[in-house]
């Protein structure tokens, strides 16, 4: 198998150079490269691997969109227990939808075993290749932390914590006035808090330069295990170093237990205090002595970027991590808990929100060739792609076909033809990527491509017979100006005509399902992201409301220590009742406020528990109806390109007709056209 660098096309071994562009092909040897899973989704490239899974390029066949694909290790496909919670970790992940993390859009099971989780595919750099160059400006650090948090917060409050966060798994996307737009990657061994464990309690998860001291230590994780990774990061980027010195990776993880973090202005003096102090309290070994939750931590970075930036960068950060997506009519949504919710809030501020997820500016977007992939478990360079970067170029897209052929004793006079149709597209599914070489059959004829049901193209593939007829058609329409096709030749033609009229009708119904399920996936991310965004604002005033309840019972235990000493000292003879008194009577007040903003909280709290109960619920509606929509859909893209399949012979039959009939330089040749 073979493929092209510049589109990603595959192609068989005889073919030399790609048809759309006459790039050279490559030899690759990954067998899965090729295969189309779920009937939509074709492997063109792989991204890189780690120790759980593989990541793969593909291209949405049905509508030509990039995509990146998971797949789970075979062996850990076969544990029932790593393959539910790969699956239930995809779900959780799913409904987030937040704009700085990667989202999923897809997930599940082949017939033979393949597990798998479909993202969106996002070309940048990761942070990994920011931090090479060496310590950042405070600004920059704390922009990207800041987006990170935000991002933490949305699935912190979905109940997802995710376990890894390192550089390695942040990317920055280049858009339009803001150059380190941040997506967050790899929720791949995430943890969903409130439900049963499905690994064991002995395996410790995470990066040894980023991981929390509870993990070590293998007590209740939560997210403040995440806000020490990210006070780790937050550290390097600033100080270009780990807050810890070490020999070899176990010694670092012991440190993260035992050892204090190395003051950051010991690595770089021109952190201000109020900074070190921010990173100290992020690298506490104890995540009670850390910030209470994201949304506590975007709070105090905000409040030290106010003392420590320019007065024309104050709010500098919010600008930049708000995406202009305020509290907007999208939120007016009758009978809903948000609309409520939104409708009751109180003239509070809301968080700011991350960038909108819009699409990458396209004077901004790179081109795939010496990028990173964007979602990786471990870094590794793509190939060139060219025309594949966002979007592939459309079957039979090019220069239209000169045949100048020459004189011939069986034709006659030397006829020029020139027509400015595309050229003929290579046949669909010609490359069956999913079987071993030792494990493949006899080899066909040279330039007769086989056909196996497990290689499968999709909707694009069977679109692109009917080009493929054309061009054919077209050739012929010129030949028979001079010599009349013989029998075989026009009963084929009418064998692919009478194939493809019952193929389009069906065609057509596919397209109309496949509209359902872009019409259901546009409207989960709508009603996702405006709950989101509520659940948001609401976890904010949340995390505020305990910070102030905290606050109060500090305030009151003290109050009652004191009032306690007094009236020992009172008993003793040593003081009087008076000031004893004025402390019963402050302890009063500091009692009821208690019980207020406690009640408070409840309320908060279960409002914010029913925003996440109608988020789970239409969730799990849209899933269910695209769920039987994609089985559906699967079962008829099959049949289709059974159908499809069956057109390849009479085709071929064509086609060496004119190749002997008709010789000339090549340019109609398999390999040409």
């Amino acid at each position: 198998m073979k493929i092209c660098s510049r589109c990603q096309e595959l192609y068989p071994d005889h073919i030399v150079r790609c048809p759309r562009d006459a790039e050279e092909l490559r030899r690759v040897h990954d067998p899965l490269l090729g295969r189309t899973i779920g009937g939509r989704y074709r492997l063109i490239s792989r991204l890189g691997s780690g120790g759980m899974s593989s990541v793969y390029l593909s291209r949405h066949v049905m509508i030509d969109r990039l995509m990146a694909i998971k797949i789970l290790r075979r062996d850990l496909a076969r544990d029932p227990v790593q393959r539910d919670r790969f699956i239930r970790e995809a779900r959780a992940v799913n409904r987030i939808n937040h704009p700085n993390i990667v989202e999923i859009t897809d997930f599940g099971e082949t017939d033979d075993g393949l597990v798998y989780l479909v993202m969106e595919y996002v070309p940048g750099d990761l942070l990994l290749a920011a931090l090479a160059d060496g310590p950042m400006d405070v600004e920059r650090a704390f922009n990207i932390a800041r987006q990170c948090a935000t991002a933490l917060a949305r699935a912190h409050e979905m109940g997802v914590v995710h376990r890894d966060l390192k550089p390695e798994n942040i990317l920055l996307v280049p858009r339009r006035e803001h150059p380190d737009f941040v997506k967050v990657l790899d929720f791949g061994i995430a943890k969903i808090l409130d439900a049963p464990s499905l690994t064991g309690s002995q395996q410790i998860f995470g990066t040894p330069g980023y991981i929390a001291p509870e993990y070590i230590q293998s007590t209740n994780i939560d997210g403040r295990a995440d806000l020490y990774s990210l006070g780790i990061i937050l550290y390097e980027l600033i100080t270009g170093a780990l807050p810890f010195d070490y020999e070899y990776p176990g010694d670092l993880l012991v440190k993260h237990v035992t050892d204090p973090p190395i003051p950051p202005r010991e690595r770089n003096p021109d952190v201000a205090p109020v900074v070190e102090e921010l990173l100290l309290r992020c690298l506490e070994k104890d995540p009670n002595d850390r910030f209470r939750d994201a949304f506590h931590f975007l709070e105090e970075l905000d409040r030290v970027w106010e003392l420590v930036g320019t007065p024309a960068s104050w709010g500098g950060l919010d600008e930049k991590s708000d995406g202009g997506d305020g509290w907007g009519p999208q939120f007016e949504q009758d009978g809903s808990v948000a609309r409520q919710t939104l409708l009751d809030m109180e003239a509070v501020p809301p968080v700011p929100a991350s960038p909108a997820d819009s699409a990458p500016d396209p004077d901004l977007t790179p081109q795939l060739a010496g990028e990173r992939a964007a979602v990786l478990d471990v870094p590794d360079p793509l190939p060139a792609a060219g025309a594949a970067s966002l979007g592939a170029t459309a079957p039979g897209d090019g220069p239209g076909l000169n045949l100048a052929p020459p004189e011939s004793p069986r034709r006659g006079p030397r006829v020029t033809i020139a027509y400015t149709r595309p050229p003929i597209p290579a046949s669909p599914a010609v490359v069956d990527a999913t079987i071993p070489e030792e494990l493949r059959g006899p080899t066909p004829a040279e330039g007769v491509p086989t056909v196996r049901d497990s290689s499968r193209d999709g909707l694009l593939g069977v679109r692109r017979w009917r080009e493929r007829y054309s061009a054919i058609r077209a050739c012929l329409d010129e030949v028979e100006t001079e010599i009349p096709s013989p029998p075989r030749v026009m009963q084929a033609m009418a064998v692919v005509v009478r194939g493809l009229d019952s193929l389009e009708p069906e065609l057509d119904e596919v397209e109309v399902m496949q509209g359902r399920l872009e019409e259901l996936d546009g409207q989960a991310r709508d009603f996702r992201s405006t709950l989101g965004r509520a659940i948001d604002s609401l976890a904010a005033r949340l995390s505020s409301c305990r910070g102030g309840f905290e606050e109060l019972v500090v305030r009151r235990n003290q109050l009652r220590s004191l009032r306690e000493g007094m009236r020992q000292k009172v008993r003793r003879g040593e003081g009087k009742e008076g000031p004893a008194d004025a402390v019963l009577w402050e302890l009063a007040a500091i009692e009821e406020k208690v019980v207020a903003e406690a009640a408070r909280c409840d309320d908060l709290e279960a409002r914010l528990g029913e925003l996440r109960t109608e988020l789970e619920g239409r969730s799990a509606g849209v899933e269910r109806g695209a769920a039987s929509t994609v089985q559906e859909l699967d079962h008829r893209i099959g049949g289709l390109e059974d159908q499809a399949h069956a057109l390849r012979e009479p085709l071929a039959t064509v086609e060496r007709y004119l190749e002997n009939v008709w010789p000339d330089d090549g340019a109609s040749s398999p390999e040409a056209s």
